[in-house]
């Protein structure tokens, strides 16, 4: 019975464990914000696309606002295509990304330190 009963708690402690990390990657700096956090969650394919989730966590006190795009392919002169604002040391919600690989770039740019883009800080 004993052996039983350790044998359901480590189970139990392993199951925990699991759905705390429920798939996602470890959280990550941005390449040039530092304060800017992400972390991503690969969700299988849909056809012949790949799909993603990515949630964002800031280190600033205050709201900001950003730009990101997750790119399959060389990041360079490509435009990003979301914006997100995010509350002081706020976590985002999850937001689904679909690619046409499984390697993938995020590119953050145009952070501001307002909810709206303008006055944009430059790369850290």
């Amino acid at each position: 019975m004993k052996k039983l009963f350790t044998l359901l708690a480590l189970l139990l402690m392993f199951s925990g464990f699991a759905q705390d990390k429920d798939g996602w990657q470890d959280w990550e700096k941005t390449s040039c914000y530092s304060k800017i956090m992400f972390r991503l969650k690969y969700q299988g394919k849909n056809g012949e696309r790949h799909i993603w989730k990515v949630q964002f966590r800031s280190g600033y006190d205050s709201t900001i606002s950003f730009n990101y795009r997750v790119a399959d392919d060389n990041p360079d002169n490509q435009p990003t295509t979301h914006r997100k604002v995010l509350y002081g040391k706020a976590v985002s919600t999850e937001s689904e990304i679909y690619a046409d690989t499984e390697n993938i770039f995020l590119i953050v740019d145009k952070v501001s330190l307002s909810a709206y883009p303008q006055d944009f800080i430059t790369c850290e």
